[in-house]
């Protein structure tokens, strides 16, 4: 399927469809690996950063995932999504972005009543700073 935009008024329209799968489609059992199933919550993200934090290495976190969650079938992630997860923080690490997230976290632990959130968007981009 082809979806274009219609040039001037913004609406979107189909511009092809193949009606014929074009590949064997993954049995039931595997469709959690697939790339647009695949996830890690920010639960697991924050226990996946503690855990390295003190030195575990990724496998073994990966195990301790699988007992939590009753076994390795029910893990929604691979360990290579654990090792992309802690790359991507790496690169949140240097630069002026997290320059300015140390700075605030500073501000915070001296001033209790100072408020701020940030979030980061698709690519490791800083979206918003309140």
């Amino acid at each position: 399927m082809r979806i274009k935009r219609k040039d001037g008024s913004g609406k979107w329209y189909m511009s092809r469809f193949v009606e014929e799968h074009n590949r064997e489609l993954a049995f039931g059992k595997l469709v959690d690996y697939l790339r647009s199933h695949k996830k890690i919550s920010e639960v697991e993200v924050a226990q996946l950063t503690s855990m390295k934090e003190i030195g575990i290495i990724i496998p073994k976190i990966y195990k301790s995932f699988a007992a939590q969650l009753g076994g390795f079938n029910l893990v929604t992630f691979t360990k290579q999504d654990m090792y992309n997860e802690v790359r991507k923080q790496r690169r949140l690490q240097g630069g002026d972005v997290n320059a300015a997230i140390r700075y605030l976290e500073g501000l915070a632990r001296m001033d209790g009543k100072l408020f701020w959130r940030y979030k980061v968007g698709a690519g490791q981009h800083l979206c918003n700073l309140f």
